[in-house]
């Protein structure tokens, strides 16, 4: 059997207390849930939650080739978001998925925190995790993160489990990792974290997870080109940045770091707490220094295990103060004043945190303002406009909205063919053409010269340009003789 090494037994919950504790997974699940929900249809669907949406409304075989070319990475999410694509609100409805996994990772977090360290640190550790904003951030984004980092609680939760109980329980945690790598291959590095925990009895399970993940490593791999070619080589200032970006800023940064050091040393015979914390964000950054992975969103998943590691460092602050306490009041004052010490602990977090959870629910809070877009199209468009994206890409998730983008004929590939139009054949398509919409991004070096753009310019002239987040929309009119 596998053994983990537990934590110090001023933090060991009393056996009595296990069956009585629920409360403290319920609370942080239904909190989480909530916190999903408040103002999830405030912010405009983005880019990448256009694509998600594109993909889970497509017929199957038309998934099938999209995977094919591009974002096999995101297939298995693609498909469990296919039951939520076609209901309005869609904000809502798209968003749904994350906040419910959302609410499932926080009871996990919670149940795990209780199981190692007891119910007061299960109840911190929860709804330290539903409070965090960019936990928030990812409930309300229709995306894959939040269902990654449910998956990796579960998978830890299965680890700990094989670990204490053996048998064939590897089966599962095996089953969960295949999972995991399924919905994201970066959040494979939570198992460096774990293999601290369990070492090389880990090695059956990641075998058999390993072979159910070959096709799509395979896959992906093909597809990195297409896939991250954004990403950059991070540095100090961007891992730096990491811990803002979690707690909304510097202050819950400190708090929440702070209390996930305490909790990892409270912790310190079970070597778990730590290394999910911290390890994969560390391997994260040396690993993007040869090939750049790194993203504070790929990384998500361990912020589950911060958030273990602070609740339970908040439980044992609370603790020493009730103890000292307990020495002047007396044995029968020492529970009220451990938890008052951490309402104090929560009640600051969220003070800290209410400011960028608010920004995060504005109108304008994502990357693109797609709603916004589609909405000033449809004000402004006459029959016989046309539309032209350029790059092609941003044919992929402009239209998310539908509305003018529904009945606009598009310029940019000719009908039926696979390949957009060149200049001359953009030029030809343009003859009688009186009004033309570009959607694009900011026109800087990397597009100046593309041919279809020197044509339009040289046949139409443009009105000022209209930004919706990082997407922009031109009028074009025929120059005058």
């Amino acid at each position: 059997m596998v053994r983990l090494s537990r934590s110090p037994a001023a933090l060991e919950p009393a056996p009595d207390t296990r069956r009585r504790s629920w409360p403290s997974t319920v609370i942080p699940a239904v909190l989480a849930a909530v916190a999903g929900l408040i103002g999830v249809t405030g912010p405009s669907l983005w880019r990448d939650e256009s694509v998600s949406a594109m993909a889970a409304r497509m017929p199957l075989p038309g998934l099938w080739r999209l995977l094919g070319e591009m974002d096999a990475v995101h297939g298995l999410y693609y498909l469990l978001l296919r039951p939520f694509a076609h209901f309005e609100p869609v904000e809502l409805w798209l968003r749904l998925l994350s906040v419910l996994a959302t609410a499932a990772a926080a009871c996990g977090v919670a149940a795990l925190a209780r199981r190692l360290a007891g119910a007061a640190a299960g109840l911190s550790a929860g709804t330290i995790y539903a409070l965090l904003p960019m936990v928030s951030r990812y409930a309300q984004e229709a995306r894959g993160y939040a269902l990654v980092s449910a998956v990796a609680v579960l998978a830890t939760w299965l680890l700990v489990e094989y670990a204490e109980r053996g048998g064939r329980r590897w089966v599962g945690y095996a089953a969960s990792v295949a999972l995991l790598g399924w919905l994201h291959l970066y959040a494979l590095l939570l198992l460096p974290a774990h293999a601290v925990a369990a070492r090389w009895r880990v090695l059956l399970p990641w075998a058999v997870a390993g072979a159910a993940l070959l096709p799509l490593a395979a896959v992906a791999a093909g597809q990195r080109g297409v896939q991250v070619f954004w990403l950059k080589t991070p540095g100090v200032a961007e891992l730096a940045g990491f811990p803002v970006e979690v707690a909304g800023g510097a202050g819950g940064a400190v708090l929440v770091f702070g209390l996930a050091a305490v909790g990892a040393w409270a912790a310190r015979r079970t070597p778990l707490v730590a290394a999910w914390a911290f390890l994969p964000v560390v391997l994260s950054f040396v690993i993007s220094q040869v090939q750049p992975v790194y993203h504070p969103r790929y990384v998500m998943f361990v912020v589950p295990g911060l958030a273990l590691a602070a609740g339970i460092g908040a439980a044992h602050l609370a603790s020493l103060v009730a103890r000292r306490f307990a020495v002047h009041a007396g044995v029968s004052a020492r529970g009220g004043r451990g938890r008052a010490v951490s309402a104090g602990v929560l009640v600051g977090l969220m003070a800290l945190t209410a400011g960028p959870h608010l920004d995060l629910r504005r109108p304008g809070s994502r990357p693109d303002d797609l709603r916004s877009l589609t909405a000033a199209l449809a004000a402004d468009v006459r029959p016989g406009d046309r539309v032209l994206f350029v790059p092609e890409r941003y044919r992929l998730f402009t239209a998310v909205y539908g509305g003018a983008f529904d009945t606009l004929a598009d310029l940019t590939h000719a009908p039926g063919a696979a390949a957009p139009r060149t200049g001359p054949e953009l030029g030809a398509a343009l003859r009688g053409v009186d009004r033309v919409w570009l959607v694009s991004p900011r026109i800087g070096k990397r597009y100046a010269k593309d041919e279809r753009l020197l044509v339009l310019r040289e046949l139409y002239r443009p009105a000022p340009t209209r930004t919706y987040g990082d997407v922009h929309l031109t009028l074009f009119t025929p120059v005058k003789p």
